[in-house]
């Protein structure tokens, strides 16, 4: 009884995402560093962060097939990695090679 309870713990306070890519090596490079360090958030801040992962995705991946957005989705993607390896709760960690 207690391992059930303990791997039920893990499980829930583990993100277990697995974002499907964008095809814009950027964007990728950011959902799957973000995806990784969403787990050091603080519980209260995982599901959010959960949220705006799996919304951002989704959103990435729509204007990726626009050929005329591509370029632009690509420079927010390496602008936005950026500002998180330097000011968000989870720099430090974003901020692995």
């Amino acid at each position: 009884m207690k391992y059930r309870l303990a791997c039920l713990f893990v499980f829930a306070v583990t993100p277990a995402l697995a974002v499907d890519p964008t095809g814009i090596p950027e964007c990728d490079a950011l959902l799957k560093r973000y995806e990784a360090c969403s787990s050091q958030l603080s519980r209260k801040q995982v599901h959010a962060a959960q949220k705006e992962l799996l919304d951002g995705a989704m959103g990435m991946r729509a204007v990726a097939n626009d050929p005329a957005k591509r370029a632009d989705l690509a420079r927010y993607c390496t602008d936005t990695f950026e500002q998180m390896k330097k000011a968000s709760d989870i720099k430090d960690c974003m901020s692995k090679p």
